[in-house]
């Protein structure tokens, strides 16, 4: 009787004023988000607490890596950017959340970039949350991406990198500005296609035929918009008719990217001939044709022992570098280039020369690296870290735009300085050396961060020794967009060849 008393006018209220009853359980939803994670003692905007609409919104505007920059020196090293997302800038804190028997482990914002087959999900180690199928997948794969491998591996660089010097002296020769950042797109696409096949599909004369690189630029927008909110993928492209709807030609050259892969892997197969091993080879005395490639050295190890590397893992291991590493390099590769511009002449010219092309790209990939965004991870038991005590399946991540502008580690942070690489105490280049985050750390490190660096150092002291360049219109239209991937746009330059007056 009294529960019929009391829900009487409480039913009667809501039928008249259904408005008023929306909004006070929005308003319990917004501080149940705030309050029930036991978040609240984080610092960070109030906003971001209750919503992850701020920080969805941040992304889709490209200025994420501004913002949690921005929130970081204004809240210190941990930030709270969403009701269960916290921002890490200590460079300590990096191995506890990344370094090898971390309690951590990928968060479902990396769900969105899963690939499924008749088999199953794709074993890709960008993906993979299972630790021990992700040391596995590594661990069969380590000798193909080992520096030694890689640099025997250079020749192969010849033919873009020859194709693109050339492209750059027919502007020369007729002093028309060029888009360098395109053309260092299409670089990097066709020195991984290299690298990888021993072979490439001549990006730089033909351009984006396939659609490749739109396809790379549409799925990873699309990866850092909604893994804000992941649990969404399932009725978006996790839905495979919604995917094949809307995204139409993109998801046939995604496809058509696997296929070619595959397509390469069988003719290698047939190609590969044995011959002397190296101390890079597979212990069990199985070797490799020479030239290397990356195929040919992981169809050896294949050979070596089949239960461990499959047919689909290397097709695997080779669409990951052509989806992986072509951005990434490209991104890097202009940052390079964007700041030598920017520098006066003299630091220009050095960057031609050992070892400062190494601090030059390391220091452009400190200010620019080519992925803007928290590297989430999550853990199913409590964790300290900033001195802060972090409930069970909080995701959490460090920024490598943020980690790699702390002012206790570099100074002048914001200042494009390569010779703080160069020289000085060895404890201030341990720290800064354990602080650059470009590629990662840990047991998930990049596995083509040696394919990178020489595909730049080849590049970059190709194009600096033969050509000098000026960036058009004073460099103006030059921006970016952060979307997971931080790519640059607008790079036109005119250059003229090194000597000619």
């Amino acid at each position: 009787m009294a529960t019929t008393q009391i829900l009487g006018p409480v039913l009667a209220f809501a039928k008249h004023h259904p408005f008023v009853i929306l909004l006070c359980a929005l308003c319990v939803y917004l501080l149940s988000n705030r309050y029930q994670r036991k978040l609240h003692r984080i610092p960070g905007p109030w906003l971001r607490s209750i919503s992850t609409i701020p920080r969805m919104w941040s992304v889709y505007r490209g200025r994420s890596h501004e913002h949690d920059l921005a929130l970081h020196r204004k809240y210190g090293s941990i930030v709270r950017v969403a009701p269960n997302t916290l921002s890490i800038s200590d460079p300590q804190e990096i191995n506890q959340i990344y370094g090898a028997g971390t309690k951590f482990y990928k968060s479902r914002f990396f769900e969105l970039s899963a690939v499924y087959d008749e088999e199953g999900l794709v074993p890709d180690t960008f993906v993979l949350a299972d630790k021990e199928l992700h040391s596995r997948m590594k661990r069969n794969a380590a000798n193909a991406y080992s520096m030694n491998a890689v640099v025997q591996m250079k020749s192969w660089l010849d033919g873009p990198t020859d194709r693109l010097l050339q492209i750059l002296g027919e502007h020369a020769a007729k002093q028309t500005p060029c888009d360098l950042g395109e053309l260092l797109k299409r670089y990097a696409m066709d020195a991984v296609f290299s690298l990888t096949f021993g072979k490439d599909l001549d990006f730089l004369r033909k351009g984006d035929q396939t659609g490749m690189m739109k396809t790379i630029e549409l799925f990873t927008d699309y990866m850092a918009i909604f893994g804000q909110v992941p649990w969404t993928h399932r009725f978006l492209l996790g839905n495979t008719t919604i995917a094949n709807w809307f995204l139409g030609p993109a998801s046939a050259s995604q496809d058509d990217m696997i296929a070619l892969a595959a397509a390469q892997i069988a003719a290698a197969t047939h190609r590969a001939a044995p011959e002397d091993a190296d101390e890079d080879e597979p212990t069990t005395g199985t070797t490799l044709s020479r030239p290397h490639t990356f195929l040919t050295r992981l169809l050896a190890n294949a050979r070596a022992n089949p239960a461990l590397l499959s047919p689909r893992d290397i097709t695997t291991h080779a669409f990951g570098n052509i989806a992986a590493g072509s951005d990434t390099t490209a991104t890097d590769l202009r940052a390079v280039f964007i700041h030598l511009l920017a520098h006066p002449p003299a630091r220009y010219a050095d960057a031609a020369a050992l070892p400062y092309l190494a601090a030059t790209i390391r220091e452009a990939m400190r200010l620019h690296p080519s992925v803007g965004m928290l590297l989430e991870r999550t853990a199913d038991e409590p964790a300290r870290l900033c001195g802060r005590v972090v409930p069970p399946r909080t995701v959490v991540g460090v920024n490598p735009w943020v980690v790699q502008r702390d002012g206790r580690v570099f100074d002048e942070p914001d200042a494009f300085v390569p010779e703080r690489w160069l020289a000085g105490d060895e404890g201030r280049l341990r720290r800064m050396r354990r602080s650059f985050f470009a590629f990662g750390a840990g047991a998930h490190t990049c596995s083509g961060r040696w394919m990178a660096v020489v595909e730049m150092t080849r590049c970059v002291a190709a194009v600096v020794a033969a050509f000098d360049f000026e960036l058009a219109g004073k460099g103006e239209g030059v921006g970016f967009t952060n979307r997971w991937f931080t790519g640059q746009y607008g790079l036109e330059v005119v250059g003229r060849e090194r000597g000619a007056r």
